[in-house]
């Protein structure tokens, strides 16, 4: 009897498990670890900035032949939705890989990408050089491109242009808001002159693409932001807006601001007036 009285107090309660639990958490954490490293990977990839190991590791290649490879082969050899969906928009363009270096056309292919593949490349003879479609024959020669809607594709493919420069040219015009004039392609950084001379005459320009920006809305912001409109320029523009409550046409704004007419007429083609309500 005594025993059981006092056997509670000498029996200990038994101490929680919690190793299920701790097992659990470090199972999720290496699951969410492993999806943020593959995450991780693919923006890489997308960006071409695979390293060495990372390709290798990456890539399963077999023998293929880049003209004729279809969408789920190309994704079986380890490369991406988006570098597969280039490499077939390239195609539909009337890209043709002739050698195997043309895979470097690929502008989100890295070159570990394409030292790993390179092997594996076999081009059919007839692929690169039959001279059967028209579109092969137009690869040999620029052709007319309108240089506001063209995507980076268009420049390489029409203006024979190198990956690089294009993708600078689409940059570029978004900053602006499109081209008013083909001359403007000489202040694209990396252009030479012996480039602009080579194409200028397949550039085609419409001026209704423009993104414009109302002077009497747009923020200080807004109109620093613009390539043509530095600091000094967006002050007079912006204080002198305040003053006038707003800006009626631009034979006002050259009055009131003493700008250039050089630069005046430049940026007035990135700005509109819309009179200010009451």
């Amino acid at each position: 009897m005594l025993f059981n009285w006092l056997s509670p107090y000498f029996i200990y309660p038994e101490k929680n498990d919690f190793s299920n639990l701790n097992r659990e958490i470090s199972q999720f954490t290496a699951v969410q670890k492993s999806l943020n490293d593959s995450l991780h990977l693919i923006h890489l990839q997308n960006t071409g900035k695979l390293t060495p190991e990372q390709a290798a590791a990456k890539l399963h290649p077999f023998p293929f032949d880049p003209n004729r490879l279809m969408n789920s082969q190309w994704l079986k050899m380890g490369l991406t939705p988006r570098q597969v969906k280039t490499i077939l928009h390239y195609r539909a363009k009337g890209g043709l890989f002739r050698k195997k270096e043309d895979l470097k056309k690929i502008y989100s292919l890295s070159g570990a990408e394409f030292r790993v593949l390179e092997p594996f490349v076999r081009i059919t003879p007839s692929e690169a050089s039959a001279p059967g479609k028209a579109y092969r024959r137009k690869r040999a020669t620029r052709m007319k491109v309108e240089i506001n809607s063209a995507d980076s594709v268009v420049l390489v493919q029409k203006l024979l242009l190198p990956p690089w420069l294009a993708r600078r040219i689409l940059k570029y015009r978004t900053l602006l808001g499109g081209f008013y004039s083909r001359t403007q392609l000489r202040e694209v950084y990396g252009m030479k002159t012996a480039t602009y001379d080579a194409v200028k005459d397949f550039v085609k320009i419409d001026a209704t693409k423009i993104r414009k920006i109302n002077l009497n809305l747009a923020t200080f912001k807004q109109l620093l932001h613009h390539p043509y409109i530095d600091y000094e320029t967006t002050k007079k523009l912006v204080n002198f807006r305040r003053k006038m409550h707003g800006f009626n046409n631009f034979r006002q704004v050259k009055q009131l601001t003493g700008l250039p007419d050089t630069l005046l007429n430049k940026i007035r083609h990135y700005l509109y007036l819309r009179p200010l309500k009451n």
